[in-house]
């Protein structure tokens, strides 16, 4: 391939690219700056930080599961990065009764997952000592929600 030829491909290939921007979002482009929990009060962040990392909880929430909790509680919220989710998740809360409602969701979610772990535990006693520790940590995940709840409301 000749570099004339070269540059004229790489020149309709960002033509297409900046037709595409454009057309995602607008003339001006998207400036829309990344959201960070600067905005959130001090329990979004505390909980972001002590439940959602599995290795802390011992439990997953997927981005799936999130928007399944979500809908429980008649909010529905669009499939995106699990962090803009759980933000998106954690808007809801205005009031005691919300953040109840919410707790009580991430603990029904941890219980079927404990669930499931029992389950796994019962049926192949190998790996027992691994699941035992995933539902030690949700134990006191399900501890630490119910401490935000009573220092935050």
């Amino acid at each position: 391939m000749k570099m004339e030829d070269f540059n004229e491909l790489r020149s309709e290939f960002e033509a297409l690219q900046k037709k595409e921007q454009e057309a995602a979002c607008g003339p001006d482009g998207c400036d829309e700056p990344e959201e960070s929990f600067d905005d959130y009060p001090d329990y979004v962040r505390a909980i972001y930080a002590e439940i959602m990392p599995p290795v802390k909880s011992g439990v997953l929430f997927s981005r799936w599961d999130i928007k399944g909790m979500a809908a429980e509680l008649d909010e529905h919220i669009v499939v995106d990065v699990r962090e803009r989710m759980f933000q998106h998740y954690m808007r809801f809360i205005v009031s005691r009764e919300d953040m109840e409602n919410v707790i009580n969701e991430f603990k029904k979610h941890i219980d079927m997952k404990c669930g499931l772990y029992t389950e796994y535990s019962n049926k192949y006693p190998a790996v027992a000592t691994i699941f035992n520790e995933k539902i030690s940590k949700a134990e006191h995940a399900k501890k630490y929600l119910d401490k935000m709840l009573k220092d935050f409301f």
